[in-house]
């Protein structure tokens, strides 16, 4: 049975000893490439409490839980008050429960949690759908066909994130970096603002979260 909007429920780990740990960890490390990774370290380190100056504020860890109790997705996002924004590390829902609304709820409740008068903005990194590329030839067929469906899924994720809100800041180029072992990638910066916000405003967001990583390349439109 499909599990309704009212079964899906949230929970915070906070414990490395937390039973929900495993299916979290398992989710991450198939729902996202290697290059975009973290070391899970990163992840035990935040359940842990540790200061991490490298990545100051607020962390949040969160699962979703169908009306089973059956594990459905997992989330991590970030709360720096001190310059006026949330960060949204990772989302990803179950595989058997994609298309089915779950994404939707656990984004909502993640806009719940973070919005307040301290928050200007929910900030979300993803993938550049044409950054894919495939080979030529017969003998790249199934190479290309790979690529074509990355380049959807990425488009998806996008057209996902608007419809809950989100904008695409435009103008800008942007490398992701998770750490020292893997290269740094272009990737979109979206926001999902509360209250006015213009490409400006975002653009000076995303700098004080990056830096140099974030640079003006074109003229600055969020769409």
């Amino acid at each position: 049975m499909k599990p309704s909007s009212e079964q899906i429920r949230f929970v915070e780990l906070t414990s490395l000893q937390d039973d929900l740990l495993l299916p979290w960890l398992d989710l991450y490390e198939t729902a996202f490439s290697a290059a975009e990774r973290v070391l899970v370290s990163k992840h035990l380190l935040a359940l842990k409490g540790a200061s991490d100056a490298d990545e100051p504020g607020e962390h949040h860890i969160l699962a979703a839980l169908a009306g089973n109790a059956s594990f459905a997705g997992l989330a991590r996002y970030q709360v720096l008050p001190d310059l006026g924004v949330a960060y949204l590390w990772y989302l990803a829902t179950s595989p058997e429960l994609r298309s089915q609304g779950v994404g939707t709820k656990f984004y909502q409740e993640i806009v719940r949690r973070v919005t307040g008068p301290a928050v200007r903005a929910l900030v979300i990194e993803v993938e550049i759908p044409a950054r894919a590329s495939g080979g030529e030839g017969a003998a790249a067929a199934a190479e290309n066909s790979a690529v074509d469906a990355e380049r959807a899924l990425a488009q998806r994720r996008i057209t996902f994130y608007r419809r809950q809100g989100a904008r695409l800041l435009e103008g800008i180029h942007y490398l992701q970096s998770v750490g020292r072992h893997q290269a740094p990638i272009p990737m979109h910066l979206m926001f999902h603002a509360f209250g006015a916000l213009d490409a400006a405003q975002a653009f000076a967001l995303a700098r004080s979260l990056w830096g140099e990583q974030v640079r003006q390349v074109g003229e600055l439109r969020l769409a």
